[in-house]
């Protein structure tokens, strides 16, 4: 019996709670009271806050309405304006400008027409809030927490929408860096144009399924409102082609593993993959104007001095299994004809057994042993008793070499570096992750070339194209330490923009899944 009592106490205050959130919103159908006195009511910390605003965001929309009197911005008693209209219609696609749905806090239909203003303006304030400062810690791999631009910037921005339209204003918001304004740009129009949705498929590959294989492709790409449905086999290839290069795979109309897994991935998680991209960006530190940098998804080295791209070459990077790591260091020395130290790991999986198979596989490949630094005569080893090797493994310089004739060495944990190969031509594949983890550089010679000539300014000897000409010639080992070291930034990003297209690059390490997953899960305002 006394448990009845209990449940009846808690119903009458439930109630209550409920009676009085509806007196709370009853000033709202006062005819008798303007626009600005209900608005002065809306805009406290508590009814921000059942609105779902959080307190972060509404102190700064207390301030902004406070010092313009609580005068609405977009909207009447009964009605919104067309500019507002306009602002909450490019709230609701933050996706387009990369900014998560998550973000955002939905706006109900059956709120007053005040209380959707409220809501838009913080939607509007925690937008721009993203767009410059950033939304992700690409450091503790979280999401932040959501925050807003002062009430004396909101006040600036609200402004410009006399001159600008809301598009022009958001697409112009983060860093000035041409990279980010191309792939601000290229991610709005994309999204313009194709079918934002969260379906994804489970095709095979033409080995796996050879039955209809472009019938399979047609789906999927019409799905992705690359295709109408009455279209025939010659523009389903043609199309399938367009899409592999939208997503940096060779063009040869073939289900391959890389194209499968880019035509099974949903659009959507392709747009947050390129919202992640936008906010790399965004949180990036200034570089110094003359580095080199890598992005290991695009296969590309990049070397610029005096902020100006000087030298761009195709890279080979890690296989899945050797995954080349993202690091910064210093470029300190240019080598010709280097050694290579074959590391352990490579010593014992892979050279081991093929000298178990061939005694004179060590001389073949001009590999010598060593000891503790003093040589050590293979043909004196019984190797069949090894399970691991035991020396230290040294290949000679020469065009067999696998570092090839040009090495750029920087200091690393990982043991790795940038270098040329004897097997060039991998670098013509679109898809390009064959190595250990070093990177291999296509033309290097021309790019130590271009690297020296920078270096060499205020170098009684400038080492000029002539002079490492001279130096490649003898054909032996030949350290070149630079007069200024250049930073090197090894990255990753998947999805990157030129001036005239932007390019899905296939997470080929599926390092970027882990953060498209967590921004999934997101923050709500």
């Amino acid at each position: 019996m006394k448990i009845i009592p209990y449940f009846l106490i808690i119903f009458l205050l439930l109630a209550c709670s409920e009676n009085q959130k509806e007196v709370e919103k009853n000033f709202l159908k006062d005819k008798k009271l303007s626009a600005t006195a209900k608005m002065k009511q809306i805009v406290t910390a508590s009814y921000l806050s059942s609105l779902g605003i959080s307190e972060s965001v509404s102190s700064n929309i207390i301030k902004f309405y406070t010092e313009r009197g609580f005068k609405p911005v977009f909207a009447t008693d009964s009605t919104i304006s067309k500019k507002g209209l306009k602002l909450q219609e490019e709230i609701n696609q933050s996706l387009y400008y990369g900014i998560p749905n998550q973000r955002i806090k939905p706006i109900e239909k059956n709120l007053h027409p005040l209380e959707k203003e409220a809501l838009m303006l913080a939607n509007f304030a925690v937008i721009l809030n993203d767009l410059n400062a950033g939304f992700f810690d690409f450091t503790t791999k979280k999401v932040k927490e959501i925050s807003a631009i002062s009430h004396q910037e909101m006040r600036l921005k609200i402004k410009e929408l006399d001159t600008i339209s809301v598009t022009k204003l958001l697409l112009k918001q983060g860093p000035s860096d041409t990279n980010y304004r191309f792939l601000a740009k290229h991610l709005y129009n994309y999204c313009k144009n194709y079918k934002v949705d969260t379906t994804s498929f489970t095709l095979k590959t033409e080995k796996e399924d050879s039955i209809d294989v472009l019938g399979r492709v047609k789906k999927v790409l019409v799905s992705k409102n690359y295709l109408a449905e009455d279209a025939d086999s010659a523009l389903i290839i043609e199309t399938l082609k367009a899409f592999q290069l939208e997503n940096g795979i060779g063009a040869d109309a073939k289900l391959g593993f890389n194209t499968v897994k880019a035509l099974n991935e949903s659009t959507y998680d392709k747009v947050l993959r390129a919202s992640l991209a936008l906010d790399n960006l965004r949180s990036q530190a200034k570089k110094p104007s003359k580095h080199v940098r890598i992005n290991l998804p695009e296969f590309k080295l990049y070397f610029f001095s005096d902020d100006t791209l000087r030298s761009e070459h195709r890279i080979i990077i890690g296989k899945v299994t050797n995954q080349t790591p993202e690091l910064v260091s210093n470029i300190n020395r240019i080598t010709c004809f280097p050694y290579w130290r074959v590391p352990y790991s490579i010593a014992s999986k892979e050279i081991l057994p093929d000298l178990k198979r061939n005694k004179n596989y060590l001389e073949k490949h001009h590999y010598k042993l060593y000891a503790k630094e003093k040589e050590v005569d293979p043909t004196t080893i019984n190797w069949s008793k090894y399970s691991s090797f035991p020396f230290q493994v040294v290949q000679q310089p020469g065009k067999w070499n696998s570092l090839g004739l040009v090495k750029f060495e920087f200091n690393n944990s990982h043991s790795v570096y940038v270098h040329d190969t004897p097997s060039r031509g991998l670098f013509n594949n679109s898809f390009r992750s064959y190595s250990h983890g070093c990177m291999r550089c296509q033309y290097p010679q021309e790019l130590a070339k271009t690297i020296l000539k920078y270096d060499s300014i205020g170098r009684k000897e400038p080492i000029t194209s002539q002079v490492f000409d001279s130096i490649m010639k003898l054909e032996s080992n030949y350290p070149i330490p630079l007069k200024k070291s250049v930073p090197i930034f090894i990255e990753y990003q998947s999805v990157v923009a030129y001036r005239d297209r932007m390019v899905f690059y296939i997470d080929l390490y599926n390092r970027e899944m882990e953060l498209v997953a967590v921004l999934k899960k997101g923050k709500k305002n």
